[in-house]
Parts: C-alpha cells; structure tokens; sequence
C-alpha cells in the first residue's frame, strides 16, 4: 500500500479531474461555459473537493471509498454532482494505492474488482440511496433499497446492460482503457489542450453509446435521439482544424439542451474518469522513471 503523501497526490489529481469537468465545453452539462439543471460550476467544485480525500484514503476499501466520498460530497453541496463519478474512480484509486511492484495498473483493477465484496456492495448501495440518481435503484430483485445479498462486482453485473458505469465494473473498465483513454491523449496531443481534449472525449461518448442517464430518465428513444446528434457533432469536431470552431455549435446544442432538461451526465462521468485514469497512469510512470534514476 502506498503512503500517505502518494495518497494526496492521487486526491490532487482527482481534483484536477473534476475540475477539467467543469472546464469543458460539454453541451447539456454544468460547466464554466454555463450553470444548469438547478446546478452550479461552484458546486462540482465544491464536490470535488470534498470528495477527494475520502475516495483516496489510504487504508479505505472501494466501499468505504464510494460511501464516504457521497457522505463528504452530501455534506458539502446537498445534491448528487458526482455518484457516478466518484463509482468510476473509486476501484482506480483503490487499484492504484494498491498495486503491486511490476503490476500495471490496469491489472490492479482487475484485482481490486474481483475482490469486490457485499460489505463494499453495501457501503456502495447506501451511497447511492443517498444521492437518489434517477431511474437507480428500481429493480424487483438486488434493488439497492434492500440489503444486499451478492457482491458489488456482482451487481454492477446486472445493472451493466443499463448503466455505463456499472458496465465499467463488469468489463474491467474496458471502455475507458481501450476507446476513452486513447481518444483523450491522442486530442490532448493534437490539440494542445487537456479541456478540448475532454469535450472531444465527451462527444466521442455521445456518439458511441447512448447516454444512459438520459435514457433513465427520459427513455431509450430520447437517448438514441441524442446520440444520432451526437455523431453528427463528433464527426464535424474531428474535422475542424481548431476545436474552437465548433465553439458556437456547440454552444447552440448546450443551450438547446438545457432549455429541455436533458443532461448527458453518464458521458460527462465517463470523461472525468478518463481524465483521472490518464493522470493517475501519467503519475505512475513518472514515478517509475524517479526511482529508475535513483539506481543510478
């Protein structure tokens, strides 16, 4: 287990995730760009920051992360800003406090994940009762209401066909390693920038999956809407030479979004896990390369 000191360092970089959240242009989300769904850039802030320290606690477990995280979070805003982002970085911190020398990361998580336990599904279900996303939650067996009865790897299992960041837990955070990440530091290269490289992630998202917060909350068709949207947008982002040419686009269809209540926050939450994981990896390596130059 890695020390206190690296486990502030893995909170620093949490923060700066969340905040890259709130610096991106992401249509229909809270950012520096604009306030809405009765939500403020201040309070993402505000989560981020309470959070962080919870969620990269040295001796936590990845329930005790998550709970103690929304608690935090509760306690500072009174509102949901974060569940399914601190759900998503919570096995990557705990994997990354815990991984083993000569480990990556990535197969630290998977340890992490399979070692999931009900007790961890039971500070996870209380976390989210108290953030009461939509749609989580109603289900007539394993309904976070209850107490559980399998493990929290097991019920991210069942919930993956509905949740993307459920799915995340199932697949070992597939989608974040192999399409996310990729998108994100090849952006970040081209454009020069970690906030365009986060909007290009986000689009990227809308257009690959259907944003299943919406499709919670405002049903599949709505969702499959939003994504064919989406497409059209990504593919004309990719095309610009300057991602500020699609400032004002994007700009309209935040606006357009916000005025009819929907919020794509499963894709937004996807991109501040993609954004912690690359920082995390980033933090990793350097590491690696300090103490290589220490044998020397």
């Amino acid at each position: 287990m890695l020390s206190t000191p690296a486990a502030a360092q893995l909170a620093t970089l949490f923060e700066r995730a969340c905040r890259l959240d709130v610096e991106a242009l992401k249509p229909g989300n809270v950012g520096l760009h604009g306030d809405g769904h009765r939500m403020q850039v201040d309070d993402f802030i505000a989560s981020a920051q309470a959070a962080a320290a919870p969620l990269c606690r040295p001796d936590a477990t990845v329930g005790e992360r998550i709970e103690d995280a929304m608690r935090a979070t509760w306690q500072a805003v009174g509102c949901n800003t974060n569940l399914g982002i601190v759900l998503g970085c919570a096995p990557i911190a705990h994997a990354a406090l815990h991984r083993n020398s000569n480990e990556t990361l990535r197969a630290s998580l998977q340890r992490t994940l399979a070692g999931l336990t009900v007790i961890d599904a039971s500070h996870a279900y209380a976390a989210i009762r108290l953030a009461h996303p939509a749609g989580i939650g109603e289900r007539a067996e394993h309904d976070v209401a209850e107490a559980p009865v399998i493990t929290l790897l097991d019920a991210m299992q069942l919930a993956a066909h509905r949740d993307s960041i459920a799915s995340l837990y199932a697949s070992g955070h597939a989608l974040v390693f192999d399409h996310l990440l990729p998108k994100y530091v090849a952006a970040r290269r081209r454009w020069c920038s970690e906030a365009w490289a986060a909007t290009t992630v986000f689009m990227f998202c809308l257009a690959l999956i259907p944003d299943t917060h919406i499709a919670r909350k405002h049903g599949a068709e709505t969702a499959r809407s939003i994504r064919e949207k989406g497409v059209q947008m990504y593919v004309r982002l990719e095309q610009c030479r300057d991602p500020v040419m699609m400032q004002d686009a994007l700009m309209a269809w935040d606006a357009e979004l916000k005025s009819v209540g929907i919020n794509p926050g499963t894709s937004a939450d996807l991109t501040v896990v993609t954004a912690f994981l690359a920082d995390v990896l980033d933090w990793i390596e350097g590491r690696r390369e300090e103490q290589q130059k220490k044998k020397f």
